[in-house]
């Protein structure tokens, strides 16, 4: 029977240390040369690690800054988009809006009205534009479409103008109840205004138009004014639906330098969207280099360690394996 001493026993003991140590240093310089960071970037830095902190935190914030210009960016892109669109809409209908008081027959103020009908739906489609999901006009109630449809608003308006029997009566009824918190106030189905976004450190971009702005709400007048006559207002007098239609194109020629104005806001608000994106990826990108730094290896020194751990362990196994093959007829020779 082999009898094995306390001395074997510590000898192995030892060994099997010094074996699972050498391991370690191999595996983590393995680490160390491959990715060029530290395994224990906590040791290197003497457990001063504030510095890769506030770095960390840095950038953490400004990936949450990714996201807001990103939803600010398309937000924006798509209120501009719709009054572009408004804007199209108005100047192919305008010129023959205003010359509809020389139109020789009904059946052309007619075709004008329904023109200006299908144009309305239209406008309202687009007011009602979504952006990531969430209506892009809406203020705060971002699941919500702010606008109802062109019949109910339409039918709203035959109300309001109930008894009127020319042009100008139209007209002042129209115009009031756009006005009207309790006309078109109540017809808007949006929220408040939306708060300024954050776009970058100290920054915010201003979101908050709504289809209750001026110069959407006075738009959607003059094209309701000239679709109400597709509904038969002032129906039998055709000079009163002339001068309506008339009326219509005149309210749309005035809400042009609003359009613009608004657009230009609203286009403001896209540069500075965008400049705040390249500062905060330019800075992302500084950031990531620090912290790259921070945390790297010397690659020659990483890679001499490994070398140096590979052959301790090597001798380490060949002195193991000696050792395991000793015996007592080995020793008594």
């Amino acid at each position: 029977m082999t009898r094995v001493s306390v001395g074997d026993a510590s000898l192995t003991n030892i060994l099997a240390r010094q074996g699972a140590d050498l391991r370690g240093q191999v595996q983590r310089a393995s680490i160390e040369v491959t990715t060029g960071r530290q395994s224990d970037v906590a040791k290197a830095l003497r457990g001063d690690v504030g510095p890769l902190l506030a770095v960390d935190a840095s950038l953490t914030r400004l990936d949450a800054f990714k996201t807001t210009t990103s939803d600010a960016a398309f937000q924006a892109s798509v209120q501009q988009n719709t009054l572009a669109g408004l804007s199209s809409l108005a100047a192919g209908i305008t010129t023959t809006l205003l010359g509809a008081r020389d139109y020789p027959t009904v059946a052309q103020v007619n075709a004008v009205a329904a023109d200006a009908r299908t144009r309305l739906e239209s406008v309202i489609g687009l007011v009602n534009s979504q952006a990531s999901g969430r209506a892009a006009f809406s203020g705060t109630a971002t699941d919500t479409a702010p606008l109802g449809s062109a019949d109910a608003l339409l039918t709203a308006l035959e109300t309001a103008a109930a008894g009127a029997t020319t042009a100008a009566q139209v007209t002042t009824a129209v115009v009031n109840w756009f006005a009207d918190p309790l006309g078109y106030g109540a017809f808007y189905q949006g929220g408040a205004l939306l708060s300024p976004a954050p776009i970058a450190p100290g920054e915010t971009a201003d979101l908050s138009t709504t289809a209750l702005d001026p110069a959407i709400r006075d738009t959607l007048a003059g094209f309701a004014m000239a679709a109400l006559l597709d509904r038969g207002m002032l129906a039998g007098d055709s000079s009163e639906r002339a001068q309506l239609a008339q009326r219509a194109g005149q309210e749309l020629l005035t809400t042009e330098d609003a359009r613009i104005g608004l657009a230009a806001r609203i286009g403001t608000v896209e540069a500075q969207i965008e400049s705040a994106r390249t500062r905060n990826a330019a800075e992302g990108t500084a950031l990531g280099l620090l912290r790259s730094e921070i945390g790297s290896v010397d690659p020659y020194e990483a890679a001499t360690r490994l070398e140096n751990a590979r052959s301790q362990l090597e001798s380490l196994y060949l002195v193991t394996a000696r050792v395991s093959r000793l015996s007592l007829v080995d020793f008594l020779r």
